[in-house]
């Protein structure tokens, strides 16, 4: 393996390149794919509202703030390629500033792209906050027409609601560990491309040595079986922790490119047990491949035989990396829960456990993998039968 430097220079920079084009995507991808929003205003019009002058034309050039400070690219009046197209219609003030009719926009979207989505649900989001300044001009007014102090706040919003974040222990989280969460989330999702080449090395390694008819003379050797499978494992392991540095920094890349393409702060989140976690967990996901993938491996007639294998257990891995972004994997219920049985699920909690600050907890789930892996490389050189492999076809 060591020999082979164009499999090591891959192991070493397919983590790397893959994080850091994952993060390019997700973070600065999006900034790029240029929206137009047009806002028609089809009213032109003015009215007094207590104290206060309400027009569509400042309600165009609100909206049109909010929209170019989200990088859209805003133009005034109908635009043919325009992705987005808000119409202010005729009347719309009048019924605005009245108390007895409800004004109405137009509101246009192309289908087709998340970012248009996005556009027409800010757009909305920039109405309800223009909409919720007149209503509470409204309320003032009526307050004054009544004789009455009135709180526009205490109509409007009879209900307030505080919202405290706190850890799963209950103690309060401090500013922004919901965002390193998240970001938990997707360093467990980086170990699929740690885990995706490390199912095929036991098997190149093992068959292969027969495929390339020097199997025979190496179990002719007096070294025992254990020794054999042992050293097999270990070899292909330790290209595996190649895999889990390289992933490590990978994860580095990932925090920096928000800092570096959006001046967001999130290297100050990733800390030393977040990185030694992940750095562990890339090296026991490539055993448990490894493991996993022996007993069958040890008793397939070709590697295009455990090559289906090993496409088989890179596809499980990657399935519960992939449902780990979204849900915690071991707050499932039963009999949902027994996907913790999984050494990938188990995994993927303790990235997400450590991020969460749980560092016992993340612990008792990384031992899980790390026994089941030397249970399985235990039983796999019982099952080695040396005359079999030789003669197998």
């Amino acid at each position: 393996m060591v020999r082979d430097r164009r499999t090591l220079a891959m192991v070493v920079l397919t983590p790397i390149l893959t994080m850091s084009f994952m993060g390019l995507v997700a973070v600065y991808l999006p900034t790029v794919h240029e929206v137009v929003v047009a806002l028609v205003d089809e009213d032109n019009d003015e009215a007094t509202l207590g104290t206060y002058v309400v027009s569509s034309s400042g309600i165009v050039e609100v909206i049109k703030s909010f929209a170019n400070s989200y990088g859209y690219v805003v133009v005034i009046g109908d635009d043919p390629v325009a992705h987005v197209v808000l119409k202010l219609p005729r009347g719309f003030i009048r019924n605005l500033t009245s108390f007895e009719n409800q004004a109405s926009v137009v509101l246009i979207k192309r289908l087709g792209s998340p970012r248009v989505d996005e556009a027409a649900s800010y757009l909305e989001a920039v109405l309800r906050y223009v909409s919720r300044a007149v209503a509470r001009v409204k309320v003032e007014v009526l307050g004054e027409l009544a004789g009455t102090g009135v709180l526009a706040e205490a109509v409007l919003d009879p209900i307030a609601v505080r919202t405290l974040v706190v850890t799963p222990g209950g103690a309060p989280a401090g500013v922004g560990e919901e965002l390193r969460v998240y970001l938990g989330r997707l360093l467990a999702l980086s170990l699929v491309f740690v885990t995706t080449p490390a199912a095929s090395y036991i098997a190149d390694s093992l068959i292969g040595e027969k495929e390339r008819k020097t199997l025979e003379k190496v179990l002719a050797t007096p070294i025992g079986r254990s020794s054999f499978v042992l050293g097999k494992v270990v070899a292909a392991s330790i290209v595996g922790l190649v895999g889990g540095s390289s992933s490590a920094l990978g994860s580095l890349l990932l925090y920096l490119l928000p800092v570096l393409t959006r001046s967001v702060d999130t290297v100050r989140y990733l800390t030393p047990e977040l990185v030694a976690v992940l750095f562990v967990s890339s090296y026991l996901s490539v055993l448990s491949s490894l493991a996993i993938s022996l007993p069958a491996v040890l008793r397939s007639p070709s590697v295009r035989a455990a090559s289906i294998l090993s496409a088989s257990i890179i596809g499980i891995a990657s399935v519960t990396y992939f449902a780990a972004l979204f849900v915690n994997l071991d707050e499932l219920k039963p009999p949902a829960t027994a996907v913790l049985a999984v050494p990938y699920a188990s995994l993927a909690s303790a990235v997400v456990r450590v991020a969460l600050g749980e560092y016992l907890r993340a612990l008792a789930y990384v031992a899980y993998p790390a026994a089941l892996s030397l249970v399985l490389v235990g039983v796999s050189t019982k099952l080695l039968d040396p005359e079999r492999m030789v003669t197998s076809r």
